[in-house]
């Protein structure tokens, strides 16, 4: 027996169509998207240049490095990274095998010079109190050789006898020339090794006060830098020990990209983007001098960090980002790109 089949309205959609179609829009616009995506990221990669010119930065502030003029071994850090310090603060407790050594060599200076002085102290007591029997012995050579002299005839006495006489008189003026010369060099010697003393104990004291018993201490108030010494960490001279972000002066050092239509200069007017927040700034100096970035970049995509340093001030009343924090710079090379900028930037209070 044979059934005629009855077919569906044709007003009525296919389901299996229905699904088909809408599965194709999805992947229509899936693929549209990936298509605008790929040209705006190439428009925006190559034509933002031609509007802005924008390059990475760091929030900083004067440094002030902490150091010991000696080698020094790091016992003790008393500060953390981020930490606020005042002036005066504990940074840091370090032992110093140089102190401890240039210690030793000057108080084995003063041992010397003090038995130096010893000996000239007993040559000169004994020069000075042999004086007046030298001379004693000398006036007495002296009145012997007048007598001589006034004889009124060379036979009444011998020759050996003279001779002897001229003999004692030479050497009694030698003797006693010979005792004020040595008791005058002696305290003229003393004299010098009290000066040499008072130098050697004034660098042993120099010493002493300078290492302050191994404690490091802050010369101002500030913040912690990360780059810090850690205990048993040996520093030698100059070397710091750590650093401090002086107060009351934070500014961002802008890495100026090489490649530019107009060169920044001072006065101009930039924004400083840091994640969703803008902040605005002024070019207060462009340094002579180029720096690398390099350790701070994440994609192969980013020029390299490396450029002119541009020194941006903050507006009165901006909260500037944290320190060492990493942003981006933007300059408009025209003022009606400027001006949309700032108008976005204060239509929307961003900042």
């Amino acid at each position: 027996m044979n059934r005629e089949i009855q077919r569906l309205d044709t007003n009525v959609p296919d389901p299996v169509e229905s699904r088909r179609a809408g599965a194709g829009r999805l992947v229509r616009f899936i693929y549209g998207a990936l298509v605008f995506g790929i040209l705006g990221f190439f428009v925006i990669r190559f034509g933002a240049p031609l509007v802005l010119l924008n390059g990475p930065g760091v929030v900083t502030a004067q440094l002030s490095a902490i150091s010991s003029p000696y080698l020094v071994q790091i016992k003790r850090m008393e500060v953390r990274p981020g930490a606020k310090v005042e002036t005066g603060a504990l940074i840091a407790t370090v032992s110093s095998p140089q102190v401890d050594q240039t210690s030793s060599d000057l108080l084995r200076a003063l041992a010397e010079i003090t038995g130096s002085e010893v000996e000239l102290r007993v040559k000169a007591r004994v020069a000075r109190d042999s004086v007046e029997a030298a001379r004693s012995r000398s006036e007495m050579a002296g009145d012997t050789l007048q007598r001589l002299e006034k004889a009124n005839s060379g036979e009444d006495f011998g020759l050996i006898y003279r001779t002897d006489v001229y003999r004692e008189r030479a050497i009694a003026m030698q003797s006693l020339l010979a005792l004020e010369a040595e008791a005058d060099e002696a305290t003229a010697q003393l004299e010098r090794l009290e000066a040499v003393r008072r130098e050697i104990r004034g660098q042993f004291d120099a010493v002493k006060r300078e290492f302050d018993d191994g404690r490091i201490l802050s010369p101002a108030s500030g913040i912690v830098a990360p780059r810090t010494s850690h205990a048993g960490e040996t520093v030698v001279a100059g070397s710091s020990i750590a650093e401090i972000f002086l107060d009351g002066d934070t500014f961002v050092d802008w890495y100026i990209p090489n490649f530019r239509l107009i060169d920044p200069r001072p006065g101009q007017r930039v924004l400083v983007v840091y994640g969703r927040t803008r902040l605005p700034g002024t070019i207060s100096e462009i340094l002579p001098i180029s720096d690398q970035l390099e350790s701070r970049r994440s994609s192969i995509l980013r020029e390299p960090s490396a450029g002119q340093i541009g020194r941006i001030r903050f507006d009165p009343g901006a909260v500037p980002p944290t320190l060492n924090a990493t942003v981006h710079v933007h300059m408009y090379y025209s003022e009606f790109t400027d001006r949309i900028a700032w108008g976005l930037v204060r239509l929307f209070n961003l900042n």
